[in-house]
């Protein structure tokens, strides 16, 4: 009951407000238990399912999302049935790079990429607060912001915060995805081939996605060419089977019924490989450097300091996790990601309890905000930043 979490309005001019605020906070503690679609600056659910706050199963509803990473399965599993019926009949050696690596690959593949869309990335939760350790320093820090009442940007003191995300605290590392309607952790790119933002708890999964369907490319490029070399797929000095339908095949298994199967099994390998190979080029950077893509690109153009994105520690990788930065047998495996109990907090840049802490956007205990009508009417830090005219809170970008 929103009417509960808020003191009793007080006989003023802020009436208007307070009624308003009882709005707003309806809308921001949301509701995942119906099972009406809902959509919030790009949040959305049905159910418990989906990216709005309460809500206990992550799934971006998202429909081009949706449609391609419906494409992507697809995509993996047309490839893995067709290899099976035109490419490895009749020839031992294909059988065998079939059944001992295409499978395996393309297997870790898929459950990479199911791990990759239903992992929550990393999003920030309503009610999250500063690390206690760096509440007076972000306290007292100058956060730039977008003023949505008044147009261009306003300067205030205090903990950054994100507009799009109902005025919750946005931690120095977390940047906010307009898809999926939430601030993440590390994130380093929205992809549609899986579905999902890309950030710190779900980085892994991405790159075992990219890295099984690379070697699935690379697997089928070469029973592509044993098909092509078995049954003369080329264009020798006189006519191939190719060109002349009605000759008879030299070797079994090598009819030509099958050649548009084999076409579009070649295009779709081919786009594979080349895309796959870019990715993984890209991706080396994260992975040796622990930097997200989006902070590399605002540490390149001076919009921030390469300390405020600097890995939080040296003894593990935070695309991967572990215990120590060397690989190790977990890396090649979609296993849900663990870090260090002692550096969870510091990695994810806030605090956050659903036990003990409110899902309502959190509030500085001193008024670092220079709000001071909001301090005394008791209202929450939302209705500071009506009250002060500023319409929302900042740190959308991202």
């Amino acid at each position: 009951n929103p009417s509960t979490s808020l003191p009793h309005a007080p006989h003023t001019h802020h009436s208007t407000l307070y009624n308003l605020l009882l709005l707003q906070q309806h809308q921001i503690i949301g509701d995942c238990s119906t099972n009406q679609p809902t959509k919030k600056m790009g949040r959305s659910s049905i159910g418990s399912v989906g990216t709005d706050f309460p809500c206990r199963s992550w799934l971006s509803l998202d429909p081009c999302g949706l449609l391609c990473l419906s494409l992507s399965h697809g995509l993996h599993l047309f490839s893995l049935v067709g290899a099976a019926f035109v490419l490895v009949s009749h020839h031992v050696l294909a059988q065998v790079l079939y059944g001992v690596l295409y499978v395996p690959f393309a297997t870790l593949a898929l459950w990479s990429l199911g791990m990759a869309c239903t992992t929550d990335p990393g999003a920030v939760p309503m009610g999250a607060r500063p690390i206690p350790a760096n509440l007076a320093a972000e306290s007292d820090s100058i956060v730039t912001e977008r003023d949505a009442a008044r147009g261009g940007l306003r300067r205030r003191r205090g903990i950054r915060r994100c507009r799009k995300c109902n005025d919750n605290y946005k931690p120095g590392r977390a940047h906010h995805d307009s898809v999926t309607g939430r601030c993440v952790v590390k994130m380093d790119h929205y992809c549609p081939w899986v579905g999902n933002a890309v950030g710190i708890m779900n980085h892994k999964f991405f790159i075992l996605f990219i890295l099984y369907t690379f070697l699935t490319a690379i697997v089928s490029l070469a029973l592509i060419l044993i098909r092509v070399i078995r049954c003369e797929y080329y264009v020798p000095p006189g006519a191939t089977a190719l060109q002349n339908p009605n000759r008879q095949p030299k070797h079994p298994g090598c009819s030509s019924d099958h050649t548009t199967v084999i076409f579009i099994l070649g295009v779709i390998t081919v786009l594979f490989f080349f895309f796959t190979f870019c990715m993984l080029l890209e991706q080396t950077e994260a992975i040796s450097t622990n930097v997200s893509k989006i902070a590399r690109m605002k540490t390149r153009a001076g919009m921030a300091s390469r300390a405020e994105y600097a890995p939080v520690a040296t003894e593990f990788n935070e695309v991967f996790g572990g215990e120590h930065p060397s690989p190790s047998w977990h890396w090649l495996l979609p296993l849900k990601v663990k870090f260090p109990e002692w550096a969870m907090d510091n990695i994810m840049g806030y605090e956050w309890n659903p036990e003990t802490m409110p899902a309502v956007a959190y509030r500085e205990p001193a008024d670092t905000d220079g709000d001071a009508s909001s301090t005394a009417s008791g209202v929450s830090s939302l209705g500071g930043r009506l009250s002060e005219g500023g319409g929302g809170g900042g740190g959308g970008g991202g």
